[in-house]
C-alpha cells in the first residue's frame, strides 16, 4: 500500500519518527470495540493490509493482563467506550508504547471531549468511520509510523451540530443542563459522590477505581462544568437536581449500553 495519504487542505497530518529499534512500527494493533460483524470485517481488512501484524479485537479491557510493549496502535471506538477518558488512560497503561486513536461517528455529540483528548496529546488521532476504506487504512499506516491525524473538516462539521453551552458573566454556566449533559455516566457517579463531600480515596474505594483515575475524572469534571474547584462543581450538581434537569443515573447504574446502529462507509468495502 502506498505510504502517501490523500487528504484535503483541511486535514492536518503530522509525520512522526520511527520506533527506537529502527522498525517501521511495532507488531500489533489492539481494537477496543463491540465484537460485531462490522469490526470483525475491519479486522480482516487490517490483516490483509498488514499481514505481519497481530490484530486483536476485544470488547473488554482487562486490568489483570500484563503490560503489552509490542502493540504499536490502539483503536478505541469512542461511541462504545463506557467512559472514554478512563478507557484511554487504561489503554495507555496497558500499551505503554502504543499510539492511541479514537474511531469516531460523525453523528456523535462528544466532539468537544475528543478535541480535548487530542489537544492534550492523550490521543494521537481522530479517525472517522466516514472515510473510504483505502484512506482509512492509509491513516492507520501513518499512525503506526508515529504520525498524527486530525480531520478538521469533519470535526468542524461535528462541532456545528454539538449543543451550544451558554455562560454567565462569572464564567459559570447559566444553566446546569448544558454542562451536565456533557458528562459521562462515570463522571455523573463521581460528581454525585463528590457532592456528598467525599475525598478521592473514598470515591475510588466506592467505585472500585484507582485514586489516580478518580483525580483524572475530577479534573475533567471541573473543566467540563467550567468551574474552578470541587465545591462549585458540587453546587452545579445540586442545582441540576433541584431543577430536575439532566438528572444523572443513580449510583450503581448498570443498564446495558445502547449502541446506535450506523452505516459505516469504510465498512462497505470490507
Amino acid at each position: 500500500m502506498s505510504a502517501t495519504i490523500s487528504h484535503t487542505r483541511s486535514d492536518h497530518v503530522h509525520q512522526g519518527a520511527k520506533n527506537e529499534d529502527g522498525s517501521k512500527f511495532r507488531n500489533g494493533i489492539f481494537i477496543y470495540a463491540e465484537a460485531g460483524v462490522v469490526f470483525q470485517g475491519l479486522v480482516q481488512s487490517l490483516e490483509r493490509t498488514f499481514p505481519d501484524l497481530k490484530i486483536r479485537l476485544s470488547s473488554k479491557l482487562n486490568e489483570t493482563e500484563e503490560s503489552d510493549e509490542n502493540t504499536g496502535l490502539v483503536l478505541i471506538h469512542a461511541g462504545f467506550a463506557f467512559d472514554l477518558a478512563d478507557s484511554v488512560e487504561r489503554c495507555k497503561h496497558r500499551f505503554p508504547h502504543a499510539s492511541i486513536t479514537l474511531m469516531i461517528d460523525e453523528n456523535s455529540t462528544g466532539i468537544h471531549e475528543y478535541n480535548t483528548l487530542f489537544d492534550s496529546k492523550q490521543v494521537q488521532g481522530l479517525l472517522p468511520f466516514s472515510l473510504k476504506l483505502d484512506i482509512w487504512l492509509a491513516v492507520v499506516w501513518l499512525l503506526l509510523n508515529g504520525g498524527e491525524y486530525y480531520p478538521s473538516t469533519i470535526v468542524r462539521s461535528m462541532e456545528k451540530t454539538a449543543p451550544a453551552k451558554s455562560q454567565g458573566a462569572n464564567g459559570q454556566a447559566k444553566s446546569a443542563a448544558g454542562p451536565m449533559k456533557s458528562l459521562t455516566i462515570r463522571e455523573h457517579q463521581i460528581l454525585e459522590l463528590l457532592s456528598e463531600g467525599l475525598q478521592n480515596k473514598i470515591i475510588a474505594d466506592r467505585l472500585a477505581l484507582s485514586e489516580h483515575t478518580v483525580k483524572v475524572h475530577v479534573h475533567n469534571l471541573i473543566r467540563k462544568l467550567r468551574v474552578h474547584n470541587r465545591t462549585q462543581a458540587a453546587a452545579i450538581y445540586r442545582d441540576s437536581i433541584d431543577q430536575e434537569e439532566a438528572r444523572p443515573p443513580f449510583r450503581g447504574y448498570s443498564a446495558p449500553l445502547q449502541h446506535p446502529q450506523s452505516t459505516y462507509v469504510m465498512s462497505q468495502a470490507v
